[in-house]
């Protein structure tokens, strides 16, 4: 029995840490997610580089007529800004059309 209680007391200390270490959420930066950048506002070229200084790739890119921003903006992205994404998927954007 001497020999069984360290034996014992080393398994239970390892499960409690266990059970009380940090676990990830899946949200947020953990290696294998990031959050999206905002890229509406930016020009299309801007917002390709900062989409894959982030880890992204673009995706499909659509124009669409717009009074409000300038030809070539970014008018909209998806996923959304602020998000978490998978690294290296694909963001689409919509564009100001010329």
């Amino acid at each position: 029995m001497k020999r069984i209680a360290p034996v014992l007391l080393t398994v239970l200390l390892a499960l409690l840490l266990a059970a009380c270490a940090p676990q990830s959420s899946g949200s947020g930066e953990d290696g294998l997610h990031s959050i999206v950048p905002d890229v509406v506002g930016m020009d299309e070229a801007e917002a390709e580089s900062a989409l894959e200084e982030a880890g992204y790739v673009v995706g499909t890119v659509t124009t669409e007529d717009s009074d409000s921003a300038d030809p070539g903006t970014v008018v909209s992205q998806d996923p959304i800004a602020s998000t978490s994404a998978p690294r290296e998927s694909e963001v689409d954007l919509v564009v100001a059309a010329p």
